[in-house]
């Protein structure tokens, strides 16, 4: 029997690969979590943690953050950081990211979570204007892996490509063993079931991806929402051996008002938005929208961003010439539900986890959310803890993560299931976060060995992941 770091004791423990739900103590030495028993002798320990009453689960992995974009929401480096701890996160991957903004942010306000990001794909900016040959296509991903990236992210709803293009990226990411990411949309297709529809050619037989908060595709633009959902769960199901996905649970969605010198708006995700609503897809449409709620951007207080609407909306939409954040409450509540809890003839869940789509936007409720999913009846406990933990590290190929084990990271988010949110979580047995206040400051970059180099040089701790045992690659 040894001596122990830190023992949490009395937690309603739940580890969904095991299955074990059962209270029991967790004793923590070097990083690692060493033992997990009853009545562990706090005698043994530099420092106990009582957890009676609380549920302990690995630490939560949220598989889709923004905490290092290009364009620095709020201009406060490292916010996304806090607000991810905050919700008790241990664990983000950022998907569509600059590397350097993200090591300004870990060294500015880091707040102990370990953070890996994909290279973000946009025209004039991070690949060139016009299209891509199969030789540039290979360069942009080879130097996003060189930076330190874990991969790229198509943001097909923003920046879209050919579906040709679209296709040789995903390929090419697949034979350079990158991780994949895509935010559905080419230049025939939009961010709605049709570009959904389109994954299977996009794929073919042998493409691998990570396809983007599913719920974004069902919101009732092109069929009836129910029919749109049953859609895209045939689609998911078809290529189970082909595709992750996550789904967000926030009301509020999260796009880029920026409109065109004749005040149309760029995006097409802001123009389904206004659609949806019978507002034109103008900055004026825009404008009127803040005015009479139904749109809202982001503005700066202490603790991280909030949404704003009316006439103080207007003014910060004008003031940041319409290049600015910009929400729709359009994620409907009843596509969130039925694709969380979805599951197919086998039992399992068609769509793998549930991802914020958040950190530095104001709409960190993975826990908040699944946790009513829990007391309506809708998800199990141990249902909620998969989708929070064990499968984003099985996404991400986390070995060591996502699981309550001997040997295991000891990374741990408790939740108090009385007011359904995180109290308290650990990174490598360090305290993180408290009552949603964050006390943890650094992290840790995951990348691979192509990026260990330049991540090194940094000065910021890292570790190296094998993207091989990814469950893209590794299968189901």
């Amino acid at each position: 029997m040894g001596y122990y770091e830190l023992v949490v004791k009395n937690g309603r423990m739940l580890d969904a690969e095991s299955g074990f739900d059962a209270i029991a103590d967790i004793a923590v030495s070097n990083g690692k979590i060493e033992r997990i028993a009853s009545d562990i002798d706090t005698a043994l320990t530099d420092d106990s943690v009582d957890a009676s009453g609380q549920w302990i689960m690995p630490g939560m992995i949220d598989s889709h953050v923004h905490v290092a974009n290009s364009t620095d929401l709020g201009h406060t480096r490292g916010l996304g950081l806090q607000m991810v701890a905050a919700a008790g996160a241990t664990t983000v991957i950022d998907l569509g990211g600059s590397m350097d903004v993200l090591v300004a942010g870990i060294s500015a306000r880091g707040s102990g979570v370990s953070v890996g990001s994909l290279g973000y794909l946009k025209p004039g900016e991070t690949v060139p204007e016009g299209r891509l040959s199969p030789d540039m296509i290979l360069e942009i991903i080879g130097t996003a892996l060189q930076a330190g990236s874990l991969g790229i992210k198509l943001w097909g709803g923003y920046y879209p490509f050919t579906p040709d293009e679209t296709s040789r990226f995903i390929s090419t990411a697949n034979k350079l063993g990158a991780y994949v990411a895509y935010h559905v949309g080419t230049t025939e297709t939009g961010s709605r079931l049709d570009g959904l529809r389109e994954l299977p050619v996009l794929l073919g037989s042998t493409g691998r991806v990570h396809v983007a908060h599913i719920n974004a595709y069902c919101r009732g633009s092109i069929l009836p929402v129910n029919e749109e959902i049953r859609e895209a769960l045939q689609i998911l199901s078809d290529l189970h051996d082909q595709v992750v996905s996550e789904v967000h649970l926030a009301r509020p969605n999260f796009t880029l008002g920026k409109c065109d010198g004749r005040g149309n708006v760029l995006a097409d995700v802001v123009a389904n938005c206004l659609r949806l609503q019978n507002y034109e897809p103008t900055a004026d449409g825009i404008r009127a929208a803040l005015r009479d709620g139904y749109a809202s951007t982001v503005e700066v207080i202490r603790t991280g961003l909030v949404l704003v609407s009316g006439e103080r909306g207007v003014e910060l939409f004008d003031a940041g010439n319409t290049d600015v954040p910009m929400s729709f409450p359009v994620n409907n509540a009843t596509s969130a539900f039925q694709l969380t809890a979805a599951k197919n003839a086998e039992g399992a869940f068609i769509v793998d986890a549930i991802g914020s789509d958040a950190g530095a936007l104001p709409r960190n409720v993975n826990i908040e959310q699944a946790m009513r999913m829990v007391k309506f009846g809708a998800l199990e406990p141990l249902d909620m803890v998969l989708k929070l933990s064990l499968n984003p590290a099985k996404m991400l190929g986390l070995t060591s993560k996502g699981r309550l084990a001997e040997g295991m990271d000891a990374d741990l988010t408790l939740v108090d299931p009385d007011i359904g949110r995180a109290s308290q979580s650990f990174v490598a047995g360090e305290l993180i976060m408290l009552g949603g206040r964050v006390v943890g400051s650094g992290g840790t970059i995951l990348t691979t060995d192509r990026g260990a180099k330049s991540v090194k040089a940094t000065g910021i701790p890292y570790e190296r992941i094998d993207l091989s045992e990814a469950q893209m690659y590794r299968g189901a």
